[in-house]
């Protein structure tokens, strides 16, 4: 399925990384610089396990098409724009990190990554009214940075090889 037809996100199922899915067909090689395919193949399960992270799975049908591993995190106050009114100081903000996102190489420039990204927006929003939550993070580098950028993230320092990225939850 190479047709570069953006795909309907409510037609896609979330799910659970587990042990029985099949991530045979799934491939991410595609510049390939941060080692998805290697993760989700080799480690994601275990990261599960150890309570790392947890994967979501993007189905369209029975074909995986993307995912994503979110994971608690923190950005130091200083490497974000925002400043809040509080007399209390404090170092570092509350932040949902993207520890790993990969779109399926059949599947790309379909908006597949950007839908993901809101996906978490929402899900960090969500979240963030069960637990202090003030920010969505991810480290990354090369060309992956446009991507981010594009979904509204941004860059702390990109003179450095991994760039961290942030964006605010919406209140």
């Amino acid at each position: 399925m190479q047709s570069q037809d953006q795909i309907d996100f409510r037609k896609l199922r979330i799910k659970i990384l587990d042990e029985v899915d099949d991530l045979s067909s799934f491939s991410c090689t595609e510049n390939d610089i941060m080692g998805l395919d290697e993760f989700i193949h080799k480690e994601a399960l275990q990261y599960q396990k150890e309570k790392l992270g947890v994967t979501y799975l993007f189905l369209l049908g029975k074909e995986i098409v993307g995912f994503v591993t979110l994971a608690m995190g923190e950005i130091e106050i200083d490497k974000s724009r925002i400043l809040l009114p509080f007399s209390v100081p404090f170092k570092d903000f509350p932040s949902l990190l993207i520890g790993r996102l990969g779109v399926h190489n059949n599947y790309r420039k379909r908006e597949i990554g950007k839908n993901i990204c809101l996906w978490v927006l929402g899900f960090a929003k969500e979240t963030s009214n069960e637990i202090g939550c003030r920010f969505i993070h991810v480290l990354t580098q090369g060309d992956i940075v446009d991507f981010y950028e594009k979904c509204g993230f941004e860059a702390v320092n990109k003179k450095k090889k991994k760039v961290m990225m942030y964006k605010q939850i919406p209140r």
